[in-house]
């Protein structure tokens, strides 16, 4: 059995992949033929960013999700994974164009934003759809 570990990126930033959105996010089974029942399993809500290696607007996004995984350490955990190299978890939600964050709520079902967005958006939405004010 290969272990997948989950990657710390450089300011906070912690990559999924697969087996680890399996782990600590939803795990789910796609061999049924069924289509995956949602639930969150994670200890804390959490942010995933689908991006791509060539995507113009990933990587000018990915240092204001750095400023929010730091700012909201202990609170929310922030992910990004490449939608190219997990594209299994892309097509669980529909993810088409980049970027693409998720929320994920400790209850209830997950909320989409898409494209870029400054630092005071995520702060908002944090607040908006964690509950979470800093």
């Amino acid at each position: 059995m290969m272990f997948f570990a989950l990657i710390s990126m450089a300011e906070g930033l912690t990559y999924l992949s697969t087996e680890d959105f399996k782990n600590k996010v939803c795990y789910y089974d796609l061999t049924s033929g069924l289509q995956p029942e949602w639930k969150y399993i994670g200890d804390k809500p959490c942010l995933i960013d689908f991006s791509t290696t060539w995507c113009g607007w990933c990587k000018k996004l990915h240092p204001i999700l750095e400023q929010v995984a730091k700012e909201y350490e202990g609170l929310v955990y922030v992910y990004t994974l490449d939608a190219e190299k997990e594209p299994e978890i892309a097509a669980l939600f529909g993810v088409r164009s980049y970027p693409t964050v998720i929320f994920c709520p400790m209850e209830g079902s997950p909320s989409v934003a898409q494209g870029y967005r400054e630092l005071d958006y995520w702060k908002e939405a944090i607040r908006s759809y964690f509950g979470i004010e800093k």
